[in-house]
């Protein structure tokens, strides 16, 4: 009885003693320290646990996007295929015909350092120059489709005319049908980035979405370009032509970055004479 006196003694003098250092009694301290690694050891686990569901249906999605890809990469390649086999057959064709090889044109990057786009001017700067070989008249492309043109060229700077300026214009054509006609800038409140095909017959018929292409006849920018596609025909029964609303392809409005073609107006002639040759 003695010894169970005291022990319950000390039992409760530890729960009531504090350590100098804390301010948390003896007893708290025991029975927290154990209950604290087992928590902690809990918690990590369960930390560990949910890291693991998490990842596992990251990767239940990530496998799914990856099938996605896997399928669109196999299309593309498709269509890579395709194409490549239109470029050997018509290569081949050339080759049979006697006929010469289109030219290839040397391309420099630029990047765009000042833009004007107020309601009757579109222009841009870029920070390349005659010193780089740019000379009046070389097309600037940018994102798949032609900005604009250079109309002055400086030591390290050239000043471009985008396509959608309203003084500008490019020989252009509908891809499917071959119907030429002119691109002019398209000035209309909120659609000034957007532009006009003029020229084309009422009789044509134009779908929307159909790509516009540059026929190189302007000896301005080489055949084959893009251009955009057919945003809206706005249809008018008594007149002669459509009204034709070209969306760009390039970001005409957006773009910093952009490609100078280095291109002759010697050689556009060039290839103008061969393509009235090869016609006849």
């Amino acid at each position: 009885m003695l010894a169970v006196l005291l022990l319950l003694q000390v039992v409760l003098m530890s729960a009531m003693a504090r350590r100098p250092d804390h301010e948390q009694s003896m007893l708290r301290v025991w029975l927290t320290t154990p209950v604290s690694f087992v928590v902690g050891n809990v918690t990590k686990a369960g930390r560990w646990v949910k890291d693991g569901v998490a990842g596992y249906v990251d990767l239940r999605h990530a496998r799914d996007e990856n099938s996605s890809l896997k399928e669109r990469n196999d299309q593309l390649a498709e269509q890579l295929n395709a194409a490549r086999e239109k470029v050997a057959e018509l290569e081949q064709i050339r080759t049979e015909r006697a006929l010469p090889v289109l030219a290839q044109y040397r391309q420099i990057a630029a990047n765009v350092i000042f833009r004007d786009t107020s309601l009757w001017f579109h222009q841009l700067a870029i920070d390349r120059g005659s010193l780089d070989g740019i000379k009046r008249d070389m097309p600037i492309v940018a994102g798949g489709g032609i900005v604009g043109r250079v109309i002055s060229a400086g030591p390290n700077y050239s000043l471009v005319q985008l396509i959608t300026d309203k003084h500008a214009g490019v020989g252009a054509m509908l891809q499917g049908s071959r119907a030429m006609g002119e691109i002019r800038g398209e000035v209309r409140g909120n659609d000034s980035n957007l532009c006009e095909l003029r020229n084309i017959s009422s009789s044509e018929t134009v779908e929307v979405g159909e790509a516009v292409v540059t026929t190189g006849l302007d000896r301005i920018y080489p055949k084959g370009l893009m251009v955009g596609s057919v945003e809206r025909v706005e249809a008018d029964p008594n007149a002669p032509w459509h009204k034709i609303i070209i969306r760009p392809a390039a970001p005409v409005d957006r773009v910093e970055h952009v490609v100078v073609v280095l291109v002759d107006q010697k050689d556009l002639k060039l290839e103008e004479g061969l393509r009235i040759s090869e016609s006849r």
